[in-house]
């Protein structure tokens, strides 16, 4: 496997990585280990300007994991509790969203969709607020 690494780095007496810059991989990468790996974690306001498929992140303003696709996202089990037996969601829709093609979604409220902000749900799709 090629690895390419661009920009500077840099590696601490504590074996910690920092400035790494933009790190490729040309094939699949396997991380055999008991530890942990650690991704970004940033507000809604952190966001990247320029968002691309495939990112992922922790969102610390919902306190979950989400990913990039088309828009903004929860990752897997994003917003569960007890053991995936309550869905826990904010009261306030506070960026548009669009329910993607063939889908649908409920949140318990009441629900607060912001000035500016829209949630568009299509026809034969079904957004249940309980």
């Amino acid at each position: 496997m090629a690895i390419k690494v661009s920009n500077t780095t840099v590696i601490d007496d504590s074996r910690n990585l920092t400035n790494i810059g933009t790190v490729g991989a040309a094939g699949d990468v396997t991380l055999s280990s008991t530890g942990h790996i650690k991704v970004p974690v940033g507000t809604e306001a952190q966001r990247t300007g320029s968002p691309a498929a495939g990112m992922f992140r922790y969102n610390s303003t919902a306190g979950a994991f989400e990913g990039y696709t088309n828009e903004w996202g929860s990752i897997g089990g994003g917003g569960q509790e007890a053991g995936g037996a309550i869905h826990t969601n904010t009261g306030t829709a506070s960026e548009t969203y669009v329910f993607p093609a063939g889908t649908n979604g409920f949140s318990v409220g009441p629900i607060t969709v912001n000035n500016g902000v829209s949630v568009t749900v299509a026809a034969g799709q079904r957004w249940v607020v309980i």
